[in-house]
């Protein structure tokens, strides 16, 4: 009973609104979470929510309104987002940039949603969907924010992959524990003039492979970048792919000195809104990435992905996909002069070859029918 609660919730309020004639809209907010990775780690949850939720709507004759809210740095790959699949966006962009309880609570009362669900430690957007007594709320329950939320659930800290954290939210949501992966691209993102930059770029219609190699963390990252990524750069170039560098404003500089050591290849970091890079990985033959959040969106894309590991742990942070697989180096050097240490990088994807990447990448491509 407790499973379906949600689900009934939801049927009665709209039940309820079409009998007091309420016209809409009938809006389901979505606080996401900071980092991009962890956006992508929720869509399961939200594709599957949203698919039978839109659904029970239909068949009262209604439509659901979905609004993401969000940090710039993930919640922005929904800025050009088709509006069946985000009807709005409101983009934080820290301090005074944060949404306003009471904005939220003037606008909630006056048009109430029928869901808020926070997928973050943001306490604004739960206190002020439980001061506009919005009738479904959903939320992470581990910042002792429980009794604001109707629908309440752990997340941290527990043995299994992030994604699948919001399975028992989605239990109680919709009856059904089950998540559908959901494929990311320019059909519900957006992101339409990725391929125009590229061409702008030089890009002439050969088959090209993105390479994600930036991150702020540094014991994700590819050492020595300056001799790893240009070699596998040159080695995609003898099996035929032009490879595209991408990246945010951060990895603008470094982006530059490896697309030089790379000649022929294509510098787009920087240049890209996050729904058109993710246009350009869909189109991509393939990806190769460190751990960072163009690894995820591009394992969402379908397309082959492979992902560089350094100390992130794989059971739980793995990037989702069909065509996805992440490797990382032996935990010893395995022979004489391999490359530095541990001690020196804090992880061990140094000791990851170009070689090895590509004969990888090859093989998801072949499975892939690319």
């Amino acid at each position: 009973m407790l499973a379906r609660l949600g689900t009934d919730i939801l049927r009665e309020e709209l039940r309820r609104r079409v009998a007091e004639g309420h016209a809409g809209p009938h809006e389901v907010w979505i606080r996401w979470p900071r980092q991009l990775g962890d956006v992508v780690f929720a869509l399961p949850f939200f594709g599957s929510l949203q698919a039978s939720w839109n659904a029970e709507a239909a068949a009262l004759g209604l439509e659901l309104r979905w609004v993401a809210v969000g940090h710039a740095i993930g919640a922005a790959l929904f800025a050009e987002a088709a509006p069946d699949f985000i009807a709005e966006s409101l983009i934080e962009k820290g301090g005074v940039g944060k949404p306003d309880p009471w904005h939220l609570v003037r606008r909630w009362r006056k048009a109430p949603p029928v869901c808020v669900i926070n997928l973050s430690q943001s306490v604004r957007l739960a206190l002020g969907a439980w001061m506009a007594r919005v009738p479904v709320r959903g939320g992470i329950a581990d910042n002792h924010l429980s009794l604001l939320y109707t629908h309440p659930f752990k997340y941290r800290d527990l043995p299994v992959h992030l994604a699948r954290r919001y399975e028992p939210l989605l239990a109680q949501l919709t009856g059904n524990r089950h998540l559908q992966w959901v494929r990311l691209g320019a059909h519900n993102l957006g992101g339409h003039r990725g391929p125009e930059l590229l061409r702008a770029a030089g890009w002439t219609g050969e088959p090209y492979v993105t390479l994600a190699f930036g991150t702020r963390g540094y014991g994700k990252r590819w050492f020595p970048e300056h001799r790893t990524w240009p070699e596998l750069a040159r080695r995609l170039a003898a099996e035929g792919f032009r490879s595209v560098w991408l990246g945010g404003p951060d990895e603008v500089p470094l982006g530059k000195e490896l697309a030089a050591l790379a000649p022929g290849s294509i510098d787009l970091t920087g240049r890209t809104s996050l729904p058109e890079a993710c246009a350009l990985q869909e189109a991509a033959a393939g990806t190769v990435a460190i751990d960072t959040g163009l690894a995820h969106t591009a394992a969402a894309t379908g397309r082959p992905t492979l992902t560089l590991m350094g100390h992130s742990p794989e059971p739980l942070i793995a990037p989702v996909g069909p065509k996805a697989i992440a490797i990382r180096g032996s935990a010893v050097d395995s022979y004489p002069g391999e490359s530095e240490g541990f001690e020196t990088h804090g992880s061990v994807a140094h000791r990851v070859h170009p070689e090895r990447v590509v004969g990888l990448l090859k093989a998801l491509l072949a499975e892939a029918g690319a």
